[in-house]
């Protein structure tokens, strides 16, 4: 399954282990859809979730919120697993803190 943003970013369903891996850049013109497939990984799985965004180019912090968001939304027992991670998300990771939030692991 793909949620296609637009031509600048894809979302695509990974069904082992169970996430989303997300390409291209995300921002103000397309992170609703981001949104849209996080709803919908949050409902449909029962254990953690993994976020592959090795392809992504750029987000802005906007989108990275909606990721912790999601993460934050989660059950104590689940995790929102980010990796592997790009350059550009380790960076706004790093400078937001928010490879420390609630929920989230970060994978190299």
């Amino acid at each position: 399954m793909t949620f296609e943003t637009d031509d600048r970013a894809r979302v695509t369903l990974v069904p082992h282990p169970f996430g989303l891996r997300i390409t291209g850049e995300v921002d103000r013109g397309n992170r609703h859809l981001l949104g849209g497939a996080l709803d919908w990984a949050l409902l449909a799985g029962s254990h953690d979730i993994r976020l592959d965004l090795s392809g992504l180019t750029f987000i802005d912090v906007a989108g990275m919120r909606l990721i912790i968001v999601a993460a934050a939304r989660l059950s104590p027992d689940r995790e929102l697993v980010l990796g592997p991670v790009s350059p550009v998300v380790r960076r706004v990771l790093a400078l937001t803190g928010w490879d420390q939030a609630p929920g989230v692991r970060v994978c190299l």
